[in-house]
């Protein structure tokens, strides 16, 4: 199967991030974990709704920055890839 195949088909998920045991994206991941857990347990329950609000637009907004960065580094990857084959044959 070719690369653009597996991309088709769901084999290849660009945006998604194995998380390595002890790794720099694990260790943020606990802390954040940690202090979502230590601050929801001090809210009311109409300021666990705020704030599960605040998660999930701040949510929205990583994965829209992230959508863009992926498109742009996609993008350049294609130009370079189109000057560097055509390089020389001018």
């Amino acid at each position: 199967m070719t690369t653009l195949e597996d991309f088709y088909y769901g084999n290849i998920i660009p945006n998604e991030i194995p998380i390595i045991k002890g790794s720099e994206y694990d260790t943020a991941n606990r802390l954040v974990v940690r202090h979502d857990e230590a601050l929801t347990a001090t809210l009311t329950e109409q300021q666990k709704e705020t704030f599960q609000k605040f998660k999930d637009n701040y949510l929205e907004l990583l994965t829209l920055g992230e959508r863009d960065a992926f498109i742009r580094g996609f993008s350049l990857g294609i130009k370079i890839a189109v000057e560097a084959l055509s390089y020389g044959k001018t």
